[in-house]
C-alpha cells in the first residue's frame, strides 16, 4: 500500500512540476519572439493571452 502511495505522489510532482516548467519556457520563449519583432499585431496577441501570468505581472499596454 505504502509502494502505490509512493508511486502515485512521484507521478503526479513529476508530471506538476514538468508541466509547469513546460509553460514557464514556453511564455519566456513567446516573450522574446515578440520583443524581436516590430510587429503591434504580435504585441496585441501576446498581451491578449499571457496578460494574466506572474511571468507578465507589469503590463505596459494597460497602463498606457
Amino acid at each position: 500500500m505504502v509502494n502505490v502511495i509512493i508511486k502515485f505522489l512521484k507521478f503526479f510532482i513529476i508530471k506538476y512540476f514538468g508541466t509547469s516548467a513546460v509553460e514557464k519556457m514556453v511564455i519566456i520563449l513567446l516573450k522574446e519572439l515578440v520583443k524581436r519583432t516590430d510587429s503591434k499585431v504580435d504585441d496585441q496577441i501576446f498581451h491578449a493571452v499571457f496578460h494574466n501570468t506572474k511571468e507578465y505581472s507589469e503590463c505596459t499596454e494597460c497602463h498606457k
